[in-house]
């Protein structure tokens, strides 16, 4: 006899599930029951054969493994519905209205999950369990033994009865214990035929016995999965109707062929380390993506074949990918379109058609522009404009994280890859963001090292965890974007030149506020109304605003209207503007002096002179925007030891006397009308 501890998340089904495997099992097991709604485990035998653990919670979970000699065997089943009540939520109209009523916010999420998993996805369900609340216009309740919990409200109850052990859990159960006379038997192909899911595990079956050929066809048939067998020789010893379908292949031909002659595209997939263990990775047979994975058959102690299980990677699956997600509260969804975009000016009307023509390729775009700009408001805008607008949608700011753990975070980590690596280890963003967008904010805070694994991932489309062995293939387009000019970074040393080429496929430059005219008013406008204020810009007051170089961009316009609404005025005049604003929209004398430059330029220069007319003179020669970059390597050559943070504060004290118009991003830093004025007013080399 063997010895079994049951462990259940709620008292009430503890007493179902273990009159289920007794009437499976019989006299050849005895059972101890707890469930984490009402005892503790201190009581908990550690010498059982194999404890069955149906805690649906993470902490209950952890909780009782915890109390598990570690040694000993542990099996965490998989529930389902069975087949008859299956077939009757089918019967319910497409846009039915349903709560979910269960114990608690995990098994009634888990409960919808598998409902859709089973092809119930035309009732919308609302989850509904003890404390929460609940919609008092929907009559219809539809509970898994949990009618407890039914909300008064309900006109209408389906009690589907506690959901019931899967086939793949009695399978492993039996093997684990040593009953390998449990597939043959016939309650158990009753109970299998009788679920909505009759399960799928092949190997542990045929390591179990090797000669029960009816079991294999009968489970076989049964599945959803495409099915194929291979032996020690690389011949086909068995394949299902799926397997067929979706290899092109004919069972009566197939059968004894070598794959390699049947299904070259599918053999040069297959590694000999798949043939001797387990493995499971996405692949791709001509346009479709299928989820591969293979067992590998062991018959005493030698390994005689392995099975190889096909699903295709269908839009349910996605789904199920995203609804994951939600669970782990991640939220990978893009909340932005075009629209949501405010701006009438030409210039902003035509960065948003170049970006919605873009959106429809599938290249990398590099999005510049100074801070606050928009260019998250960008990224989200073209991956819901995209053929990939159903897919996640994942953003990272790269210089936000130290490198190595933006390099876990990007690609993911195996367990034990490094000191504090949890266990199981961890998903990375490629993997999450597969068929979706991953956009990479301030790409210029990548150090070098992640840059060439990034350039890898793009041109191989293939990454490994770190401290991984495998190769793990993505389908995932890249958004970058950028405060600086990447291109000058380029020409620095400090971003690698094959990478810019490969992220500035199709580049768009975000213009920044100023460049906007009344968009400001537009974009004012719509934050009042998110604020809950109103209130209008006098003429003289609207002229300033024009006037202001706005160099925080929107960030700074919002930060303005919040402000204000602090006034209390319907109308505000020039003059209740901040000071700063008033001072930077004056205009700048630019009257010459007979040591040449303004006044304000030889007060600002005091000390400095030499490094000031540089930078004015090397302004007005370039004609065009110029990176600080550049103009840090020009006054190296001209014998200045200037630092890049000392040509910054130089190019601050500029813009601020009107002389010079910064930017942040492709644009550079160029010389203002009145700039212009006083180049003509100095000795420029």
């Amino acid at each position: 006899m063997k010895k079994l501890v049951l462990v259940t998340q709620a008292a009430s089904t503890c007493p179902t599930y273990a009159q289920w495997l007794y009437e499976f099992f019989g006299s050849n097991i005895s059972l101890e029951l707890f469930s984490v709604e009402e005892d503790d485990f201190s009581s908990m035998s550690t010498d059982a054969d194999l404890y069955i653990v149906a805690a649906t919670s993470t902490d209950a979970f952890s909780q009782v493994m915890n109390t598990i000699p570690p040694e000993r065997k542990v099996v965490s089943p998989t529930i389902t519905f069975f087949k008859k009540e299956i077939d009757t939520l089918r019967q319910l109209p497409r846009g039915t209205r349903a709560m979910l009523v269960n114990l608690s916010v995990e098994m009634s999420i888990e409960s919808i999950a598998e409902l859709n998993r089973l092809g119930i996805t035309q009732i919308e369900f609302t989850p509904v369990y003890p404390g929460s609340s609940y919609p008092p216009d929907v009559e219809l309740a539809i509970t898994p033994g949990e009618s407890r919990y039914v909300p008064p409200t309900a006109l209408r109850v389906l009690d589907l009865g506690p959901r019931v052990f899967s086939a793949n859990t009695l399978m492993e159960i039996a093997l684990a214990l040593g009953f390998t006379w449990f597939p043959k038997s016939q309650e158990f192909r009753t109970y299998a035929a009788s679920l909505a899911d009759p399960g799928q595990s092949l190997a542990s079956l045929w390591s179990a016995n090797l000669k029960t050929e009816t079991y294999l066809d009968i489970l076989m048939g049964a599945l959803e999965t495409g099915i194929l067998g291979v032996d020690r020789d690389g011949l086909i010893f068995a394949l299902n109707s799926v397997a067929e379908s979706m290899l092109g292949l004919h069972r009566k031909d197939a059968i004894g062929q070598s794959l390699t002659f049947a299904c070259r595209d599918l053999d040069r997939q297959l590694t000999e380390s798949d043939r001797c263990q387990k493995a499971s990775r996405l692949i791709q047979l001509g346009d479709t993506y299928i989820n591969l994975s293979t067992a590998p058959i062991n018959w005493q102690d030698e390994t005689i074949g392995c099975f190889v299980l096909l699903q295709r990677f269908t839009e349910e699956e996605n789904r199920q990918h995203q609804f994951r997600l939600q669970l782990y509260h991640r939220g990978y969804q893009s909340k932005y379109v075009f629209d949501d975009i405010i701006g009438q000016s030409d210039i902003m009307l035509r960065t948003k058609q170049i970006a919605a023509r873009m959106a429809r390729t599938e290249s990398a775009i590099l999005l510049t522009g100074e801070s606050g700009t928009g260019k998250e408001l960008f990224a989200h805008s073209i991956h819901n404009a995209s053929r990939r607008r159903d897919m996640p949608f994942v953003a990272i700011n790269c210089a936000a994280l130290s490198e190595t753990l933006l390099e876990s975070e990007l690609f993911g980590y195996d367990e034990g890859a490094f000191t504090g690596a949890k266990k199981g280890g961890k998903l990375g963003l490629f993997e999450y963001a597969h068929r979706g967008t991953l956009f990479l904010d301030e790409i210029e805070g990548m150090s070098q090292t992640l840059q060439i694994k990034l350039l890898r991932v793009l041109q191989e489309k293939e990454f490994m965890r770190v401290g991984g062995n495998r190769i793990i293939p993505t389908d995932v387009r890249i958004i970058a974007a950028s405060n600086e000019d990447i291109l000058e970074l380029v020409h620095q040393g400090m971003f690698r030149k094959d990478l810019y080429y490969r992220l500035n496929t199709l580049p768009i430059a975000i213009p920044p506020l100023r460049e906007r005219g009344d968009d400001l008013f537009l974009i004012a406008r719509h934050l009042m109304e998110k604020n809950g204020t109103s209130y209008q810009f006098s003429p003289d007051a609207q002229a300033v605003l024009r006037a202001y170089p706005w160099e925080g961009n929107v960030r700074e316009l919002a930060n303005l209207v919040e402000y204000l609404s602090m006034l209390g005025k319907d109308i505000v005049e020039a003059e209740d503007l901040p000071s700063y604003m008033l001072e930077a929209a004056a205009p700048r004398p630019a009257a010459p002096s007979p040591s040449g430059g303004t006044p304000d330029f030889q007060r600002a220069a005091q000390g400095r002179e030499e490094a000031f007319t540089f930078l004015v003179c090397a302004m007005g020669r370039a004609g065009c925007g110029i990176g600080r970059g550049t103009l840090l390597r020009q006054a190296r050559e001209q014998g200045l030891l200037l630092t890049e943070q000392e040509i910054r504060d130089i190019l601050r004290t500029l813009h601020g006397l009107g002389l010079v118009s910064v930017s942040r991003g492709r644009g550079g830093s160029r010389l203002t009308q009145a700039g212009q004025q006083l180049l003509q007013q100095l000795s420029c080399k």
